[in-house]
């Protein structure tokens, strides 16, 4: 009997061992590191604007230089043309354009993933260090505090600063960079078109009194930053040469058909 179980787990051993290299162990295992991290801060962060939104404030509103210049100028003609996506579907949408873009998107997201970490971490800092009056005066949240009940668009105070415009910047990014390798047109049409988009959100988010116009810049600024900070990027998992024909022996070992790596 010992010696059937000891020849099994040989033989899983073997099995994992040939279809499984190193390289692509570590990519693995950095890769949930990363993914460990960023749920992580996610759960501490709605911990943390739950905690914050039940502490007692004025809730009268800054004024907004910004959503008052944005509405003189009738922004809201530009702000509304087309469809309105969630931030959770921009998300998946960043995330499935980055897939299908092969190793080089999936360099984009995990490098997308640590910014989004650091900057959502940076944001719980700035938030909880002062309380400032929600741009929604008629918001009131008196708990309790639930951590594991997702708040996707926070509680009722201002979360300096934004966390949609990080998803934001992110998505616009990756457009831009991974439509480099795409025809002249396509590249420009592309690049174009999310700027627009993002601006537009940026617009809608301001308007619709979701946050303040500081919110939505320093937002945009601190993301930027910290994309283009190397130092910050240290030690993210390399994505294997051939990863996709690694993973079609690894999860279709018996199928004859070849996946070209993009």
């Amino acid at each position: 009997m010992m010696s059937q179980q000891h020849s099994l787990l040989s033989s899983i051993k073997y099995q994992y061992q040939l279809r499984v290299s190193n390289e692509l162990q570590i990519y693995i295992l950095k890769s949930l590191r990363d993914l460990l991290f960023l749920a992580l801060e996610f759960f501490i962060e709605n911990t943390m604007v739950q905690v914050i939104s039940t502490m007692h404030h004025v809730h009268i509103p800054l004024r907004d230089l910004g959503y008052e210049f944005l509405k003189n100028i009738n922004s809201e003609k530009f702000a509304y043309i087309g469809y309105q996506l969630p931030v959770e579907y921009l998300a998946i949408i960043w995330i499935l354009f980055c897939f299908i873009n092969g190793s080089q998107g999936l360099i984009i997201i995990q490098k997308g993933a640590r910014c989004l970490t650091i900057a959502r971490l940076l944001r719980i800092c700035v938030f909880s260090l002062t309380i400032l009056p929600s741009p929604k005066p008629w918001c009131r949240f008196t708990g309790p505090v639930n951590p594991f009940r997702a708040r996707v668009g926070g509680a009722c105070n201002d979360l300096l600063y934004s966390g949609h415009v990080i998803i934001y910047t992110l998505t616009a990014l990756a457009f831009t960079i991974l439509s480099r390798q795409y025809s002249k047109k396509l590249r420009y049409s592309l690049s174009i078109l999310i700027w627009l988009y993002i601006l537009q959100r940026i617009i809608c988010t301001i308007l619709e009194r979701h946050h303040y116009s500081i919110d939505m810049f320093l937002g945009f600024i601190v993301t930027l930053l910290i994309w283009q900070c190397k130092s910050l990027h240290i030690d993210l998992p390399t994505v294997p040469q051939n990863l996709f024909l690694h993973l079609k022996q690894l999860f279709f070992p018996k199928c004859r058909f070849t996946l070209k790596e993009v």
